[in-house]
């Protein structure tokens, strides 16, 4: 009797139909994570731009503004001052120093609404700051952090994206703590 070295054509098509039913099956559950991990992202980058706004406007002695892309996914750390927000990068000879310009944008499809105020599209959304600049003047103000590490109000930023559930990130603005609230 000889021994058998390869398999057959039904054989290789059984275990090819076999991983398209697992690939699809766990489809679904990837996108999801994915969804998640943007999500995740986007609460971390809101965070560290606080965190940046804050212990800039205490070590400068001068408050910081956080401002957000009306409806959008960008959001802007700046001096609050007139000259940095009306559309320029701030005046050449500040007294101060040379304040931090930060501009980020959200991973892809992620969007945020500060305190309950704007709509959320639903669609897929892939606008980057460099693809779409945000101008002086449709920067939103969200906090301004003072120079004794407060804020000067409460915030509340709710963060969306399809196929996750909705997170908050919210800044106490007499202590400066920040918490993170999932919805169930």
């Amino acid at each position: 009797m000889k021994k058998r070295r390869g398999s057959t054509l039904f054989e290789i098509l059984l275990v090819m139909a076999i991983l398209v039913v697992v690939s699809a099956l766990a489809f679904p559950s990837l996108r999801s994570m994915s969804s998640a991990y943007k999500l995740n992202a986007g609460v971390d980058s809101v965070r560290a731009a606080w965190a940046e706004a804050r212990e800039r406007a205490i070590n400068e002695n001068r408050p910081y503004r956080f401002a957000v892309e009306r409806n959008g996914s960008a959001f802007r750390v700046a001096p609050d001052d007139p000259a940095y927000w009306d559309g320029g990068n701030g005046p050449e000879n500040d007294p101060n120093g040379r304040g931090l310009i930060l501009e980020k944008s959200l991973p892809g499809d992620v969007r945020f609404t500060v305190n309950g105020e704007g709509d959320v599209p639903d669609g897929p959304i892939s606008d980057s700051l460099a693809e779409k600049p945000v101008t002086g003047g449709d920067w939103v103000p969200a906090v301004t952090f003072k120079p004794d590490g407060t804020a000067a109000e409460d915030v509340k930023i709710t963060f969306y994206v399809r196929g996750a559930k909705l997170t908050s990130l919210q800044l106490r603005g007499l202590t400066g703590n920040v918490t993170v609230k999932r919805e169930q």
